[in-house]
């Protein structure tokens, strides 16, 4: 089956960097080397990522790259950086929020995220290959583009970071995973360097798609 491309609308509800450098303050991944600080604009860089967020550069491979390790690759090689940014949505926050059973919505900046958006239903299962583009308005486009990889993992992190805002809800960092699997949101890397303001329409642009199944 084959899927033509389409285009989905959104808008940018915040824009996000994370302090390169910073004190761990967690136990695990340390919630101060997540915590993502609302900002007017960002600056995507291509081959690079987002300026001035730790998460922007070359990129080491680590105990998540599975596949390299069982292949025989050894950890601290440079690999390519398909993090270079992180986005979340407005609908899938407030899932997240509800399975947690929270009294009150999540923090903007507590998932690491780069981006806030809303109006692009199910976000987190964008397919690898969506470009996201941006508009001031109608007369005037961005520059910058994103490329979607694909789902952003949960992980123990921002649970640590939520339990700080929601201290009377007990275990956040074991629950938030599960919680958050498949709206999490995604990474990907910057395709057209540019600005991104608050603000801003999104447009991602959904690739043609066909399923592979050698066995068919």
């Amino acid at each position: 089956m084959i899927r033509a491309a389409f285009e989905v609308r959104g808008r940018v509800e915040a824009v996000l960097v994370t302090a390169e450098h910073g004190a761990v303050t967690s136990g695990t991944y340390g919630y101060g080397s997540l915590m993502a600080t609302p900002v007017r604009k960002i600056q995507a860089v291509r081959g690079h990522g987002i300026r001035g967020d730790r998460h922007a550069g070359a990129r080491l491979a680590d105990v998540r790259e599975r596949e390299l390790r069982a292949f025989g690759l050894p950890s601290g090689i440079e690999i390519a950086n398909h993090r270079e940014y992180s986005a979340v949505s407005v609908e899938e926050l407030a899932a997240i929020a509800q399975a947690l059973n929270l009294p009150g919505n999540i923090p903007h900046g507590c998932l690491g995220e780069n981006l806030v958006v809303s109006g692009i239903p199910d976000l987190t299962h964008l397919p690898t290959g969506t470009m996201l583009f941006f508009r001031k308005d109608e007369n005037t486009i961005r520059t910058a583009v994103l490329v979607v990889w694909g789902e952003n993992t949960p992980c123990r992190g921002p649970g640590e970071a939520l339990q700080t805002y929601f201290p009377d809800q007990s275990e956040l960092a074991q629950r938030f995973p599960k919680a958050a699997v498949s709206k999490r949101g995604i990474v990907g890397s910057v395709y057209v360097s540019g600005v991104i303001h608050t603000g801003d329409a999104v447009i991602a642009n959904i690739p043609r798609q066909r399923l592979y199944d050698p066995v068919q």
